[in-house]
């Protein structure tokens, strides 16, 4: 059975936030991370992203995320304090935490888009933005395609389950042949067919034509919107302009 919840859901939702509100975060998240990943500015930042991702319906997912950056933002500066920079495990570490603060907020604010926001919402958000066509029918096509094949690896995961064919880590080290067999050439076919259904799919509502379309969804800014893209363009600016004050990345 298809699991829809992967399309985007914001049935549970305190206040519901505007798909172009949700961009905003987006590109702000990959503004301050160009700039600086550590410190007490940027667990700030990650704070509010995920505090607008349990306000649209996932307390869970948001709680996991900022324990996640805490717990990683604590090893690294633990690390960079009582280790040496020699040591190998510590040089791999630090590297894996970086990694980790450095990507979790723009990962975050595609979480806050992808499970929060109904593909017709963000259609609609597209159009309000008086965007093209040809800009408006490949994003939507990524979004539809994102989760379709989601749900088809969980049904090849299924499937090989049933046949004792394990998926762990360990198991596609030992037989790399047999997962490409077994799991990556399932994987395409399903895909290739996914793709023509979904242009089929595109072409039959008319996504082609370059004419203003009537939309179910109605999308609006709120005063909870303009609060939240006021909020996260003051942390931007005050980290960007932190960091080139001090000249250097981090606090």
């Amino acid at each position: 059975m298809m699991d829809f919840s992967i399309y985007g859901d914001d049935s549970n939702a305190l206040i519901r936030f505007d798909p172009r509100t949700k961009l905003f975060i987006f590109l702000a998240c990959g503004v301050t991370s160009l700039y600086t990943y550590s410190g007490l500015y940027i667990l700030l930042f990650a704070g509010a992203v995920c505090a607008v991702l349990a306000l649209n319906g996932k307390p869970i997912t948001a709680l996991k995320a900022f324990l996640i950056f805490a717990v990683a933002m604590y090893i690294k500066e633990t690390v960079d304090h009582a280790g040496s920079s020699s040591s190998v495990v510590v040089l791999i570490v630090s590297v894996l935490t970086t990694l980790v603060l450095y990507s979790l907020p723009t990962i975050l604010s595609i979480l806050l888009i992808v499970q929060t926001t109904r593909i017709s919402q963000f259609l609609s958000a597209l159009t309000a933005m008086h965007l093209p066509v040809r800009a408006v029918i490949p994003v939507a096509m990524l979004f539809r395609f994102i989760p379709t094949v989601q749900d088809e690896w969980n049904g090849i995961r299924k499937a090989m389950a049933f046949r004792g064919i394990s998926l762990s880590f360990g198991s596609v080290l030992r037989h790399p042949g047999k997962t490409i067999e077994y799991v990556l050439v399932p994987l395409l076919f399903s895909t290739i067919g996914v793709m023509e259904e979904l242009a089929a799919a595109a072409l039959a509502r008319g996504m082609d034509v370059d004419v203003k379309r009537s939309a179910y969804e109605q999308v609006r800014l709120s005063g909870a919107d303009y609060i939240v893209m006021l909020l996260f363009a003051a942390l931007s600016a005050a980290i960007v302009i932190m960091v080139t004050a001090k000249g250097a990345e981090g606090f």
